[in-house]
């Protein structure tokens, strides 16, 4: 398939999809949207998760908080939280892998929040030696 042919069905496509979406109830439309985010959201990822529930004692703007982390990847993790933290926050963050029984301490950004909590990626890509032990956890799993 050429690029001009791709790129013709790619335009017919969106507009029998903005047509669709132009007939849908405002409940549908709302409900396409919170579609539309979680597949965001799980495009987003590009580490896989291992599910876990430690603590972690973490700063952001000259507070300190104490947390949960929910889940766990090389590239970040998901704090839950009642704090009011916004997106593009940088968090300092320790935090100890009980399976492995060793602290990290490592700073992030938040990427994304929710209800119950943040996502936070890792602003430096990790250390050699701090990489192998969280692909050690994720992989006990």
């Amino acid at each position: 398939m050429g690029e001009s042919s791709y790129s013709e069905e790619a335009g017919q496509l969106t507009e029998k999809l903005i047509q669709a979406v132009s007939k849908l109830s405002l409940q549908r439309k709302k409900m396409l949207a919170e579609l539309l985010r979680e597949w965001e959201r799980l495009d987003y990822r590009e580490d896989s998760r291992i599910p876990c529930f430690f603590p972690v004692d973490y700063s952001a703007n000259d507070r300190v908080y104490q947390d949960f982390i929910n889940n766990l990847s090389n590239g970040g993790v998901f704090i839950e939280t009642a704090a009011e933290l916004t997106i593009g926050q940088t968090l300092s963050m320790i935090f100890n892998v009980p399976s492995l029984q060793k602290t990290f301490k490592i700073s992030g950004r938040i990427v994304r929040s929710e209800a119950d909590g943040v996502g936070v990626k890792f602003d430096k890509k990790l250390t050699p030696y701090q990489k192998e032990l969280i692909h050690s956890a994720v992989s006990r799993k």
